[in-house]
Parts: structure tokens; C-alpha cells; sequence
């Protein structure tokens, strides 16, 4: 098995990387994140023009015919810069969603908008008091047909502060339903939030949401798939953010002078620098791992990408912690960007679940390898 990138995917890691390098940079960054939307309209039209919004969408509806190796190359490229458009909410959550479970008028209609760019989409799942439970939406569906209202609420909804177009789970005939609601449409309140890391999200309240449903029969499966090639974009995310808190960490060692010489002479920094690298390595090899078991979803995906993703965590943590504690007080500002790495790295080991919660699942499931499996 070649597990090296192609070439076509290495140029495509290029790009993305200088178009972050020239336009995404720290001070770019923090004046997107003082804006009223904390996103950049102009940055989400130059990932359109580059083709990154369509990668994983069939031709006949607007995208490129690629698939979850290319869109985890550009995540990762976003990690690095800590990319604070909606990328994952649009194109993997809601854009999956359709891909997975819509029509083909409705594959044509939103991915055509989404992979253009005039089209942003939000899944709207997580409810009060279930925490990461999705199986059981509270939110009810009414009607048959082309004619379905909702009413419910939702929170937390990833990019449901800039969305048009909502993903909605509700529950419809005692099965889990999809649903196609305005978001700025009649019987939508969309509260906004900021997250801690300053990405975008919003809670939401349907009350009887005129919605049309997204394909038909029950969903589950399909919700379960689109989160799992979610958590598999986040494992790409996080190498990136890692990457760069790893390379500002020992650029920072070498320049910072103390007693008349850099503190990276210190052997117990370079000590504590060398097993962060372990980490990263470790994350990068994970990641993979996850990649693989995303680009060819089959009966043992959500278990390997499960795993990757508690291998990843545990490695952001000691990345993001370390990188905080070698840059001393300067780490805790806002104004400098470690701290932001550290805050996206802490909410990605949270977003869809959390570690303990995976780690039991994990173990519920018999583990990564069955424990009478020949060597």
C-alpha cells in the first residue's frame, strides 16, 4: 500500500500552503477574528476559486470527483494557520450529508451553491441534555411529502452562525430524519455563539420551521458515517495546529536570550521539545491511520477513526500544554499566537465527543485489536 501522498495531492498541499502563508498569517488572522463574522468572505471565495469547496463531490453536481485524502490535505494546511472559516461545517458535515443522503435535484441544487461558494451549511444535531448522543433527536418532524415543519432546539451547531442553508436530525415516524430548513427563514431563531477557540457556532430554536426532507428513510447510519469523515478532518486539522506550535516553539527556544545566551541550550528543554516531536509523529501517523479508514468507509471505520482520534487528542494535549508552559508568560496573551493554537487544539478534542467518551466506546467495542488476534 503506497501511503505516500500522490503528486497531484503534494501540489495541492502547495498551494493551499502559500495562499495560507500570503493571506492567513497571525496578524490577518487576529483582524478576522475582531470582525463582526469571524470569518473571511474573502478568503471562503479564494478556497472556491482554488477548487477546495468541491473536493469531495461528484462532477455531475458542481465538485472536483476527488475524495478525503485531497480535503485532508487542505485541512491540514488550514490547521496550520488556523483557518477560521466554516470548512468543516459546509463542506464535510452539511455538504456530506447531502452527498450521502440527498436526491440528486437536491445534490444539484446545495452542492452546486457549496462548491461555488454561495452556499454555507451547518448540521444542526446536538441537543440539550444529550450531550453527544445524536440517535435520539427531541426534535419532531410533522407533515409527509414535499411539506414537513420542525420544532425543537439545537445547540452548538458548527457554523450555524453563517449558514443559509441548516442540516437538520428530527425525529419523523419513530426514525431519525434529515431536514433542509432556511436559516433565516420563518420559525428560525439562530442565537450565535463564539467559541473558545473564536470559531463560530450558534444555537437554535424551530418552531414549526417550514423544512424539506433531505432523501427519505432513516438516517442514522448515515449521520454516524458523516461524523466519523468529520472526526477523520479534524484528525488532519489538529497535525497542522501541532506542526505549527512545534516549529513557533523551537523557533521561539532559539531566540529567546537568557543569561546571555538562547534558552534552547537548556537540555531539559530540548529534552521536553524532542517528545513533542514524538507526539507530532505519532498524531501524523494516526491521522493517517484515520484518513484511510475515511477515503474507504467500510464495516471498521468508525472504530479505527475512534482510535486515531484518542491517539490525537492525547497528543494535542501534550503539544498545546508543553508549547504553553517552554513559551512562559508571553504564552498565556492574547496577543500571541501559541495561545490561539493551544485553544483550537483544546476544542478539537472536544468537537463530536470527548476522549473518555471514545476511550469507553472504544473499550465497549473490544478494543482497536481483539485481544486473541494472532501477531
Amino acid at each position: 500500500m503506497d501511503l505516500e501522498l500522490t503528486e497531484e495531492q503534494r501540489e495541492l498541499a502547495s498551494t493551499v500552503g502559500r495562499m495560507m502563508k500570503q493571506h492567513y498569517d497571525a496578524e490577518k488572522r487576529d483582524a478576522i477574528l475582531a470582525s463582526e463574522q469571524r470569518y473571511s468572505d474573502e478568503m471562503w471565495g479564494r478556497y472556491a476559486e482554488l477548487g477546495a469547496l468541491a473536493l469531495p463531490f461528484a462532477e455531475e453536481h458542481g465538485g472536483a470527483g476527488m475524495g478525503f485524502a485531497e480535503v485532508g490535505v487542505v485541512l491540514e494546511e488550514f490547521g496550520k494557520a488556523l483557518a477560521l472559516e466554516p470548512y468543516i461545517s459546509t463542506v464535510l458535515l452539511g455538504g456530506g450529508l447531502v452527498n450521502e443522503a440527498g436526491t440528486d435535484a437536491q445534490k444539484e441544487e446545495l452542492l452546486g451553491g457549496v462548491a461555488e461558494g454561495s452556499t454555507k451549511l451547518a448540521f444542526a444535531a446536538q441537543e440539550p441534555g444529550a450531550r453527544y448522543d445524536l440517535s435520539a433527536p427531541q426534535t419532531k418532524a410533522s407533515g409527509s411529502g414535499e411539506q414537513y415543519t420542525l420544532s425543537g432546539e439545537k445547540t452548538g451547531v458548527l457554523g450555524g452562525d453563517s449558514a443559509d442553508k441548516l442540516i437538520v436530525s428530527a425525529s419523523v415516524d419513530g426514525e431519525v430524519g434529515l431536514f433542509v430548513v432556511d436559516a433565516n427563514g420563518q420559525g428560525v431563531t439562530l442565537m450565535p455563539l463564539k467559541q473558545a477557540d473564536g470559531f463560530g457556532a450558534a444555537n437554535v430554536l424551530l418552531d414549526n420551521a417550514p423544512a424539506q426532507r433531505l432523501g427519505s428513510g432513516d438516517a442514522s447510519a448515515t449521520i454516524q458515517k458523516v461524523i466519523d469523515i468529520a472526526t477523520a478532518g479534524l484528525c488532519a486539522e489538529a497535525v497542522g495546529a501541532m506542526d505549527s506550535a512545534l516549529k513557533m516553539t523551537s523557533e521561539y527556544l532559539h531566540t529567546r536570550v537568557q543569561f546571555g545566551q538562547p534558552i534552547g541550550v537548556n537540555q531539559a528543554l530540548q529534552h521536553r521539545a524532542a517528545d513533542m516531536y514524538v507526539s507530532l509523529e505519532l498524531a501524523r501517523s494516526m491521522a493517517l491511520f484515520a484518513r484511510l479508514a475515511a477515503a474507504s468507509y467500510g464495516e471498521n471505520s468508525h472504530r479505527d477513526i475512534n482510535a486515531a482520534k484518542i491517539e490525537i487528542d492525547k497528543c494535542a494535549q501534550h503539544i498545546s500544554q508543553e508549547s504553553i508552559q517552554m513559551h512562559g508568560g508571553i504564552g498565556m496573551t492574547m496577543e500571541y499566537p501559541i495561545g490561539h493554537f493551544a485553544k483550537r487544539l483544546t476544542v478539537l478534542m472536544r468537537t463530536f465527543s470527548d476522549t473518555d467518551t471514545r476511550v469507553e466506546e472504544l473499550a465497549a467495542a473490544g478494543g482497536l485489536i481483539a485481544p486473541n488476534a494472532e501477531v
